[in-house]
């Protein structure tokens, strides 16, 4: 093995496999659902995505375009908020994720399967009943993300390999005063687009001191933590269907501190079969993203690592 591949492994520890055979009682489950592949201009599918939404009683909580022919549509509801406020770091399954993506002249229509979200989260909460409510709303023409799908037991203590990073070990982006200071300084910088970084959403999780953002790196000029150059450019050219409901990229208040999922889970979580060589292409967008991220956090770190 040359020193590249070596590097490759130490930083990234990506490769690909699982970590064993699917139990014969444990139904795999797919990262994504593709609602269904329309035609016609982008915007009017939006349109109808947004109202289908609120006609199923699903909250919109924020919206962007990441780059030209995508667009997410965030929401949530009382269901997923009550989930989220069942375990300790739900917040950040609280919103789900819809994407219309134009691609070859058709439209795909996906967002987050929420038991796959569930699972990989650590949420104590069954989601079906949010999950028939997108299906009826939106259609659900079929699961995908990964060739054999991974089990609730794997995602819930999912890395990709030994020695990298689960769910919770995050990016610890910085500490504040009080809940409220941190709440406000994280919002007020993405409402300064420090960085190039936008706010998408924020929603509070109910009875709790925690707050989850989602953040727009559509304009940030750091290639290494653009979601063009991260998603469209790079991830997505290894799908036929588009996995553009894996943005916007989240981080949280969680009481005085400020988190988010570490890229090397949150990439390989929703993307399990990619390989070692397209992750390669962004060996240095962890800490990339971990320096933009703590800039909004108003967070300091001595010493940059990748």
């Amino acid at each position: 093995m040359n020193k590249r591949a070596r590097h490759l492994i130490l930083l990234l520890g990506l490769l690909p496999g699982l970590t064993g055979p699917l139990p014969a009682s444990a139904q795999p489950i797919q990262p994504y659902v593709l609602a269904q592949t329309t035609t016609g201009e982008l915007q009017a599918a939006v349109q109808s995505i947004k109202d289908k939404l609120s006609g199923a009683g699903f909250q919109i909580v924020g919206e962007y375009a990441p780059y030209a022919g995508a667009h997410v549509v965030a929401v949530t509801e009382p269901a997923l908020l009550q989930a989220a406020a069942a375990t300790p770091y739900g917040g950040f399954g609280a919103v789900e994720h819809v994407a219309a993506t134009q691609v070859d002249g058709v439209i795909q229509v996906s967002y987050l399967n929420l038991d796959y979200l569930a699972a990989a989260y650590r949420m104590d909460a069954d989601l079906s009943a949010s999950k028939q409510r997108l299906a009826e709303a939106l259609g659900a023409e079929k699961t995908f993300g990964a060739e054999q799908g991974r089990s609730p037991e794997q995602l819930r203590n999912y890395r990709y390999m030994v020695g990298m990073e689960r769910f919770d070990d995050f990016y610890r982006l910085g500490t504040h005063p009080s809940y409220e200071a941190a709440v406000d300084t994280v919002t007020r910088n993405l409402e300064k687009q420090v960085g190039g970084a936008a706010l998408v959403y924020r929603v509070q999780i109910p009875g709790k001191q925690q707050t989850v953002f989602g953040v727009s790196r559509a304009r940030v000029s750091d290639t290494r933590a653009n979601d063009k150059t991260i998603m469209a450019d790079t991830v997505d050219q290894k799908f036929d269907i588009k996995t553009t409901a894996y943005l916007p990229y989240q981080m949280m208040v969680a009481e005085r501190e400020v988190i988010a999922m570490h890229m090397r889970f949150r990439m390989a979580v929703w993307h399990p079969d990619l390989t070692m060589a397209t992750f390669g292409k962004l060996i240095t967008s962890p800490g990339a993203i971990e320096e933009l991220l703590r800039k909004i956090a108003g967070g300091k770190r001595d010493a940059f690592e990748f």
